[in-house]
């Protein structure tokens, strides 16, 4: 398995950037709204950088597992979205933008780091999203800059890992699995399918009216 780090093992721009105008401005104020919501604790040594204390300092206990999760979520696609944006604009200058200097990126560049929630804070969303990444990851499809390096699963075959995953991770009873006919998890929480017992299989809802079976126990239902 492959693992892009991102800006994990880097210490700033190396040279002046050309970027949209605004970007500096943006980029600070994501980071310091992150910080402040979750109170995550900006620390300095010296004349080094100051970085942010996910480790020691941070009292995650004491946050909401709702804003967590959800600022967890929002805030490394963001950072991810960066790094994409970053690598485009280092090939191709963005013209009547602004320029930004190693100086000014330092202002910003410890925020650009991809946190995690404890398990034991997972809300059901978080949860979905986690089990969501790794389905895709094992079908072949890049995620989140993880990807397979063997052959990928099969549909059936990643949605019976995740299933397996439920046992110990599905706190909200969502149960995740993956319709017939489809590439892709579905909550029966949300009415995202519906099992068939005579088929043993998960239906999506589009699809029970279709089905040319007699006396389809699910048709019979809806």
């Amino acid at each position: 398995m492959s693992v892009h780090v991102f800006f994990s093992f880097s210490s700033g721009l190396s040279s002046p950037l050309s970027v949209p105008a605004g970007t500096k401005d943006s980029c600070i104020a994501h980071v310091t709204g992150v910080e402040q919501k979750l109170c995550i604790p900006r620390v300095q040594y010296k004349d080094n950088p100051p970085h942010w204390d996910t480790l020691f300092k941070w009292d995650i206990k004491a946050i909401d597992d709702a804003l967590l999760c959800e600022t967890v979520i929002e805030h490394n696609q963001w950072v991810q979205s960066l790094y994409e944006a970053f690598g485009k604009w280092s090939k191709t200058p963005v013209a009547d933008g602004e320029e930004l200097t190693p100086a000014d990126a330092q202002e910003f560049w410890f925020g650009l780091e991809l946190l995690e929630v404890p398990l034991e804070k997972w809300t059901q969303d978080y949860y979905r999203n986690r089990m969501e990444h790794l389905y895709e990851v094992m079908r072949g499809r890049d995620s989140e800059g993880v990807s397979f390096d063997t052959k990928a699963l099969t549909v059936r075959q990643a949605a019976e890992v995740i299933i397996l995953f439920s046992e110990y991770l599905d706190s909200g009873d969502i149960r995740l699995d993956v319709p017939a006919g489809y590439d892709e998890l579905a909550a029966s929480s949300d009415g995202g399918y519906e099992w068939c017992d005579r088929c043993g299989k998960a239906i999506h809802p589009d699809d029970i009216a279709r089905c040319h079976r007699r006396k389809c126990p699910l048709k019979e239902d809806f």
